[in-house]
């Protein structure tokens, strides 16, 4: 599926569910039909019972995601009026990332800047090659960096790391973002879709609904309003038929057949 004029899409390989960024003459800036279109190629790629993961990539061989593309600001968001609806497209796309049940990895190659942090923070897992770059340069446009963006980023690298890419702009190495917690791990360039697609092997071999339920948990240990949505999807995996054929499987020493139900 095409959407935002091809420069997002999404397709599906087996067990995975690809999201692409798709503008690499601009080294996939992000515009703002983009944004707005993220939460339908999410739902898209989340109702597909086939799809047991989510991967984000960005298109061609030099960035996953270098930012928002500067060239719209002139005319979508110019000033704090114009960077409401603006922010809420972002804020939309970031938390269908989050809310949806199923694992989301972001394959990262290359820049991964401003919006790129933004897209990626919103990720369940990042890896990233060799040589990719990690920056937020809000400062060197003099623009505010919004609340939800800041809590997410801080959540990951922690108050200092945070406040330091803020201040400096400076991008960080892929060693200093696997430092700072914000990677998974590091591999080389020419492995990268291999070792996502060996990730996501793994994933396909687990019960669904006990990841959608550690999800849930993880936001409700920063959000306590979930917290009861959280203690139902634990609930919901004690009584489904995944808990009984994953008792069954270990039994019968064989591999188990999750259905997610």
């Amino acid at each position: 599926m095409e959407l935002a004029g091809g420069r997002l899409i999404t397709s599906t390989d087996g067990a995975i569910g690809w999201l692409t960024f798709n503008q690499p003459d601009r080294l996939n800036a992000v515009r703002l039909d983009m944004w707005q279109a993220l939460p339908a190629a999410v739902e898209a790629l989340s109702g597909d019972p086939a799809v047991r993961a989510i991967v984000v990539r960005g298109a061609g061989d030099r960035a996953f995601i270098s930012g928002a593309d500067i060239a719209e600001f002139e005319q979508e968001r110019f000033d704090a009026a114009s960077n409401r609806p603006f922010t809420a497209a972002v804020t939309a796309a970031t938390a269908s990332l989050i809310e949806t049940p199923k694992p989301v990895i972001a394959m990262i190659n290359g820049f991964c800047i401003g919006g790129g942090m933004v897209i990626s923070s919103a990720c369940d897992i990042r890896i990233c090659s060799e040589g990719s770059r990690f920056g937020v340069p809000a400062g060197r446009l003099g623009l505010g960096y919004e609340l939800d963006n800041c809590r997410r980023l801080q959540s990951i690298v922690g108050r200092g790391v945070a406040m330091e890419m803020l201040a400096t702009a400076r991008q960080l190495t892929a060693e200093e973002a696997l430092a700072a917690g914000f990677v998974n791990r590091i591999v080389p360039a020419a492995d990268l879709e291999m070792i996502v697609r060996e990730m996501v092997a793994q994933i396909a071999r687990t019960a669904p609904l006990t990841f959608a339920a550690a999800k849930l948990a993880s936001r409700a240990a920063s959000d306590p309003s979930l917290a009861k949505l959280a203690q139902d999807a634990v609930d919901t995996c004690f009584d489904s038929q995944d808990y009984k054929e994953g008792r069954a499987a270990f039994a019968g020493k064989r591999e188990p057949r999750f259905t997610g139900r």
